[in-house]
């Protein structure tokens, strides 16, 4: 019995965890999808706030930044993220990563319907 067991466990393990990181990497997905949601509307509240005439056509948020200016307020802390407006408020980049997965793209201009495939490679995020 412990041994038809063991069988039945070495040979279910590996479809387990690959479940498990297929969960994570659309859990990832969806973050960097609600991401690029609140850049626009963020952007599109700053071009409609009234202001000095300087309006912010990026978000960013990396290990070193301190200015949260432009920072989008997302509450999980472990992700960074870097987000750039063209002049006709198009995303022209989005780098966006969480230590484990990461996903960037500079096609102009970026698309929400794109975002399907993740980099499990660690990309930095750095804000310009």
């Amino acid at each position: 019995v412990i041994a038809i067991l063991s069988i039945l466990l070495v040979m279910a393990l590996p479809q387990v965890l690959e479940l498990f990181n297929d969960s994570r990497e659309s859990a990832f997905i969806t973050q960097v999808q609600s991401i690029y949601r609140a850049a626009e509307e963020q952007y599109v509240s700053d071009q409609l706030s009234p202001n000095d005439g300087s309006t912010s056509t990026s978000y960013c948020k990396d290990e070193t930044n301190s200015n949260t200016e432009n920072d989008l307020n997302i509450s999980n802390d472990d992700v960074l993220y870097n987000i750039e407006f063209n002049s006709e408020g198009q995303i022209t980049l989005i780098e966006v990563s969480d230590g484990k997965y990461s996903y960037t793209s500079t096609s102009s201009p970026v698309k929400i319907g794109d975002i399907k495939q993740v980099d499990t490679t660690y990309a930095e995020v750095t804000c310009d």
